[in-house]
């Protein structure tokens, strides 16, 4: 989600140490990942921003293209609102290259003016403006389309997916599905971050990067943030935020949150140092070395994942006691492992992530509260999940997102069975190879993008044995052609 005037070059833009990996994880070759410079101007004021994206990536998919897509995710209106991002022109080595725009311009096809052969580098410039949708006022009645996740409000701007996001290559080609209605659009793959923010004074402003220059006066004010092995990056801008800075060993959280709900900022901090210290235990190290909740008005949607950054939505703030809040707080910061490091596909298989995002909630809920508020909630999903099944004995837990008519029958098959089934797995081959599996699958996947196989070797491994029984209850697809 995104903003900036045409006039600022990236020439200012300069490449700062980048934010830290934890030991123990290890990035493919960072020549071979993609690097973005972005410099983003944003008038917070009038809700509108301009850009320029330049992007180094090298050919790695072994055939020779003879066009790039990216993603322009806000254009879809379903998720992202009545926004818009807007691709002004696409140059290479200074000479305007042919584009065009489909799927309700929600992808971008640059024309490349001879192929790119494989192990090729290849430099481009878009430049870019738009505006994210307009948001209701605080505390006020809405119904706006989309989740709020590209969206500006009286005291917030947030800007998910604000820039053009080159498409995944893979064995089947360019990966540009339509965005659907429900679930997580954005399927991509690590890269690594240079990011100028340029906006009036007086604002927040948090990225998934870490910020490493600053310049503040009166008028205008400019941000630099830097990240590394990132698969997306989120800016957020607000105003009048309490804020929060602690620690859990070397990862500094930050809660931003809004006065009325500052102790809700202060739950959400106890609960994500409890998550990572937990989730450190059982899978393996927090990847970079901070990690942004934020509180912003969000519709259809408790929370938002990003790496190294986290949206909570305004009005689950007010019940912060709430068993709930302390679900919303645990998933999402489970996505730092199960999304930010080990992606999948998140419309082939959109269980990936979310199983493990949503068990790893079920883990917290049993360390901090003990096993029978644990075993209480995983009944409820039991009980909607069995629902759901005999309502679609034509879905599994493996059904792809386009299979799903409704975001509640997508819930109960992807978020609910596909915690089930980790949770039978564990109860089938016991705590010490099942984490051990489980931290395996974290480190051996590290900034790939995972599959349902990998997942499944890790866990037979681990316990040398044959769980095709458990397999096919859950995960075998029943889906009719």
């Amino acid at each position: 989600m995104t903003i900036r005037q045409r006039g600022i070059t990236l020439g200012i833009l300069l490449f700062f140490s980048l934010t830290a990996l934890s030991d123990g994880l290890s990035l493919p070759n960072p020549e071979e990942i993609p690097h973005y410079e972005i410099a983003l101007d944003v008038d917070f004021t009038g809700g509108t921003f301009s850009g320029v994206e330049r992007i180094k990536f090298v050919n790695t998919t072994g055939e020779k293209l003879e066009e790039v897509f990216f993603r322009l995710y806000p254009n879809a209106s379903a998720i992202y609102g009545d926004g818009l991002l807007n691709v002004e022109e696409v140059l290479l080595n200074g000479d305007v290259v042919e584009t065009s725009t489909f799927m309700d311009e929600t992808i971008l096809m640059v024309a490349l003016p001879s192929p790119l052969e494989d192990a090729e580098t290849i430099s481009l410039e878009l430049r870019f403006n738009g505006r994210p949708a307009v948001w209701g006022s605080p505390g006020g009645t809405s119904s706006h389309v989309g989740y709020g996740i590209y969206a500006a409000s009286t005291r917030t701007m947030t800007l998910a997916s604000f820039y053009p996001i080159l498409a995944v290559y893979d064995e089947e080609g360019w990966n540009i599905d339509p965005v659907y209605e429900i679930g997580d659009p954005v399927f991509s793959t690590i890269a690594t971050y240079s990011v100028s923010v340029t906006t009036e004074p007086g604002l927040a402003v948090l990225t998934s990067g870490r910020l490493m220059n600053q310049e503040l006066n009166e008028e205008r004010c400019s941000y630099q943030f830097a990240g590394e092995g990132m698969r997306d990056f989120i800016i957020t801008l607000g105003k009048g935020y309490t804020q929060c800075i602690e620690h859990v060993g070397a990862v500094a959280l930050r809660t931003s949150f809004f006065p009325e709900h500052a102790q809700a900022g202060q739950i959400a901090m106890a609960h994500a140092k409890a998550a990572i210290t937990l989730y450190e235990q059982l899978f393996g190290p927090f990847a970079y070395d901070e990690l942004d909740l934020v509180e912003v008005p969000l519709e259809r949607a408790a929370g938002v994942e990003y790496p190294g950054l986290i949206l909570i939505a305004e009005g689950y703030s007010d019940n912060p006691y709430d068993r709930f809040f302390d679900i919303i707080v645990s998933h999402e910061t489970a996505h730092q492992w199960f999304y930010a490091v080990v992606g999948n596909d998140v419309i082939e298989e959109p269980w990936l992530d979310e199983a493990f995002a949503t068990f790893a909630s079920l883990l917290f809920l049993e360390e901090t509260c003990g096993v029978e508020v644990a075993r209480t909630t995983i009944a409820d999903w039991q009980a909607s999940y069995r629902s759901t099944c005999a309502r679609h004995p034509e879905l599994s837990v493996t059904s792809p997102l386009y299979r799903f008519p409704d975001a509640a029958t997508y819930n109960a098959f992807v978020y609910y069975g596909g915690a089930l089934f980790l949770d039978e797995v564990r109860r089938t081959i016991g705590d010490p190879a099942f984490f051990a599996a489980l931290s395996a699958y974290y480190h051996d996947l590290a900034f790939q993008v995972a599959c349902a196989f990998d997942l499944l070797w890790h866990l037979e491994e681990a316990c040398a044995c044959d769980l095709s029984e458990v397999f096919s209850s859950y995960l075998n697809p029943q889906e009719k052609n």
